[in-house]
């Protein structure tokens, strides 16, 4: 236990002295970007290079130009026929869920983590009496999973590996309750529509640590 303590302490002193590392980077950013424009005003230069002479060490400063049509119809129409031979046209088409609720059902679908049934299913098996279950009707909603096992333990008087159970369990049923609605809405088979799911989107899978 005493080695798991001594990594806490070390990685917190680390995260400490990033921010440190990193509010100093900021003032010497800020340094050269104010020294390079002195520089290079009134040049036709847009880069200049400060290094160290017994070091490989270098900081460039360079100032670049990013175009942007804002107004493409008026060149359009002024160049006619010759605007697409100078210009390329590009439609970027971006589709991605409208709500969390949409996102939660595709994750969960596409990475089998649901369960076939509905939200009230698992409310009303849960071992508590009718009046926590009532309540617990009206907090859980299959969204933040640590705030759905808080109030299990709150309510349900459930141990937290039990609340964390069902919090999980309750969350797969509202994601195939989503599910069933957007099959019923759209007119679409399910199963067509699962594998539709599975075809059409992917899911990355990635881990974190938070320090303090």
């Amino acid at each position: 236990m005493s080695d798991i303590v001594d990594k806490v302490r070390e990685l917190s002193r680390i995260k400490a002295d990033i921010a440190k590392l990193n509010d100093r980077r900021k003032e010497l950013e800020a340094y050269f970007l104010e020294r390079g424009g002195d520089d290079v005003v009134d040049t036709k230069f847009k880069s200049t290079v400060y290094a160290d002479p017994d070091s490989q060490a270098a900081v460039t400063y360079t100032e670049a130009q990013a175009l942007t049509i804002v107004y493409p119809h008026y060149l359009k129409e002024t160049l006619g026929a010759m605007f697409p031979d100078i210009f390329e046209e590009a439609v970027k088409t971006e589709v991605k869920p409208k709500n969390k609720d949409i996102e939660r059902m595709l994750i969960g679908m596409f990475t089998g983590n649901y369960t076939r049934s509905t939200p009230e299913e698992i409310i009303a098996q849960l071992p508590c009496g009718d009046k926590a279950k009532s309540a617990l009707a009206k907090k859980l909603k299959g969204a933040k999973f640590e705030t759905d096992r808080d109030n299990l333990m709150k309510i349900g008087g459930f141990s937290e590996q039990d609340a964390g159970d069902y919090a999980y369990l309750y969350a797969e049923a509202a994601v195939w309750q989503t599910f069933r609605g957007i099959a019923e809405m759209s007119g679409a088979d399910e199963a067509r529509l699962l594998r539709c799911i599975n075809l059409g989107v992917a899911v990355d899978s990635s881990t974190k640590i938070a320090v303090t």
